[in-house]
Formats: C-alpha cells, sequence, structure tokens
C-alpha cells in the first residue's frame, strides 16, 4: 500500500497560478502585461516539471519504483482520455468548418503518428498543450530506469549540461521566429526541470539551511530579472530563461522548506485538484469561446482582453466543477 505524502501548502497556491500563467502562454494578453503573463507562464511550466522530478526521489528503491509506475499508469490514462477528447472535438470542429479531409488525410500517414508519440505533436486536433503529457510519461520512464538501476549519478552529470541546452534553445526559440517544439520537448522543455528537481530532493537536507529571507529575496530579484529581459532585449535577445529557472527553484525550494505555512488555503485546495484540468481543458475552451466571440463582431481591442480573460474563468469553473463531482463520486463510492 503506497501512503498519499501530505500536501504542501504554498506549492499547491503556486501550481494554480502556474495553470492560469500556462493559459496565458497560449493566448496572451496584449502590450507589455501579455508579455510578462507569458514569462510566468513559461516559468509555471518548469515549475510543475520541478515538482516531478521531486517525487521520483527517495530512499527507498522498491517503494520509489512502485510509485512512478502508479504515476506512469494514471498520467498514462489521462493523457489517452485527453487525446481521445481533443479527437472527438477536433472532428466535430473541422466537419462544422469543412476541413475534415486534411485531417482524414493526416491521419492515413504513419508520420503523423510518429510526430504525436516522439515530439507530442496534437495541432492536428487543436491539443498543442498535449506536449507536455507526452513529455511527462518519457520523464517518468527515465526516471523509473534511473531509480531501478541506481543511477543517480547520471542525473548529476546530465543537470547541468541539459539546463544550458535548455537556456540556449529556449533563447533562441523566444528570438527568432521559428517553432515552438524546439523548446516544447522532452529534452529542451522537460527532462532539465525534471532532473533539477529530482537535485533538489536529493539536496533538500542541504537547502534547509537557506534562510527563508534569502529565498524569498532570490524569488523576488529572479522575478524582476525575468520581467526585465522579457521587456527588454539584449542585442534581439530574450535571455529570461535563466531567471525564469532561478525563479521556479527558488519558489519551490521555499516551498519544501515551509510545508506547513500557507498563503490562501482555498486556492491551495483548488491548485491540488484543479491544474491538471485547467491544463487539459483550457485549448478547447479557447476553440469555443473565440469561434463566439468572433461570431458576436467584439471589437479586436476588446476581445484582446475578454478573450483571455473569459477561457481563464471558465477553465477555472470548469476544472472545479469536474473537481467536485469526483470527489462527490469518490465519497458516494466510499460510503457503499
Amino acid at each position: 500500500m503506497i501512503e498519499k505524502p501530505a500536501r504542501n501548502g504554498i506549492i499547491d497556491f503556486f501550481k494554480y497560478i502556474s495553470a492560469i500563467g500556462v493559459i496565458l502562454v497560449h493566448i496572451p494578453l496584449p502590450g507589455a502585461c501579455g508579455l510578462l503573463m507569458n514569462a510566468i507562464g513559461v516559468c509555471g511550466v518548469g515549475f510543475f516539471y520541478i515538482i516531478t522530478g521531486y517525487a521520483c526521489w527517495g530512499t527507498d528503491k522498491d517503494l520509489m519504483c512502485r510509485k512512478i509506475l502508479k504515476r506512469l499508469r494514471r498520467n498514462g490514462i489521462i493523457t489517452v482520455i485527453a487525446v481521445a477528447v481533443y479527437f472527438v472535438f477536433a472532428w466535430f470542429y473541422k466537419k462544422r468548418i469543412y476541413a475534415l479531409y486534411p485531417l482524414k488525410r493526416a491521419l492515413h500517414l504513419p508520420v503523423t503518428y510518429l510526430r504525436m508519440i516522439f515530439l507530442g505533436d496534437f495541432e492536428l486536433i487543436y491539443g498543442a498543450a498535449l506536449w507536455f503529457m507526452i513529455a511527462l510519461l518519457y520523464c517518468y520512464i527515465i526516471f523509473y530506469i534511473i531509480v531501478r538501476f541506481d543511477l543517480k549519478k547520471l542525473v548529476y552529470i546530465m543537470t547541468i549540461p541539459l539546463l544550458i541546452i535548455r537556456i540556449v534553445v529556449d533563447t533562441y526559440v523566444n528570438s527568432y521566429p521559428v517553432s515552438w517544439h524546439l523548446s516544447g520537448n522532452l529534452i529542451v522543455g522537460a527532462l532539465p526541470m525534471v532532473c533539477l528537481g529530482y537535485v533538489i530532493a536529493d539536496q533538500k537536507e542541504r537547502l534547509k539551511n537557506i534562510k527563508n529571507w534569502a529565498l524569498i529575496l532570490c524569488s523576488i530579484l529572479s522575478t524582476l530579472a525575468m520581467f526585465l529581459t522579457v521587456l527588454f532585449s539584449i542585442g534581439h535577445l530574450n535571455i529570461s530563461q535563466p531567471f525564469k529557472i532561478l525563479c521556479a527553484a527558488s519558489i519551490f525550494v521555499y516551498g519544501i522548506n515551509n510545508p506547513d505555512r500557507h498563503i490562501c488555503k482555498p486556492i491551495e485546495k483548488c491548485g491540488r485538484q484543479d491544474t491538471l484540468l485547467i491544463y487539459l481543458s483550457h485549448f478547447i475552451i479557447l476553440m469555443l469561446l473565440s469561434d463566439f466571440m468572433y461570431s458576436h463582431r467584439i471589437p479586436q481591442k476588446q476581445l484582446q482582453w475578454y478573450l483571455p480573460l473569459t477561457v481563464i474563468v471558465t477553465s477555472l469553473l470548469l476544472a472545479r466543477l469536474v473537481s467536485v463531482c469526483i470527489n462527490l463520486f469518490k465519497k458516494l463510492r466510499h460510503y457503499e
């Protein structure tokens, strides 16, 4: 029997904030505000992967292998369900706009499935956000092997080079008009932060010696540096990535050093239960709401603000409703 770990209020709080930020990566607000919210969203994706790496560490090898396999199975099932939902949505949506033939043609090509499986490329069915889940599954497989065969030293060897690759590639992607798939993948977008989370877990006793004020100051300064480097590029280069990593890591370390502290318990509860639902549902909500708003001819300047904010509110409410229903179902089964 695998016991559930105690929840961390601070980390759950920032999971919720990160989920909102990720929505604003995919549908940004206008102007400087949009750039800043985009940076928070990218930082949030890294934060989620740090949590994954941290959760893959443990002193009992057999127990950790079982935990990793359990998470792999659970997230694998969630991914399959999400892909099925996006596929059904894309089929009917494209049929409604008379664009079904390109989808049917693409589904006959083996390369379509190879891109989905190895690159997490689900843009064909409006599931661009699903790359996160595919990369997450590969990370669990990699860390199962690492834990099973006692390859901890390999994680330490990989972490710095992978972080450098992440910084270089992400800087390039954010500075030039190239495909986001260069950074939104296992090697660049996921594995560096998962390795960092694992190292943080392995060094958590030493990290407890860092004063809270130092972690808070580091979080604030790295956030300010992130915002400044996003707003003011240096020679056309967006060099904010190191500060995004530092910001996510310092907030996370502050959270694990203060497991009993709370910022806002209602938001922490939502962060614990709703974040994955928010992430997986917001693209479909975006498609539906954008069609609705465009059909009502809302002025472009207003639409730039209305659409992102409406998608956020709808995603949060839908995720909360689904979580409440799931919790109610669990209680009913328990009473039976």
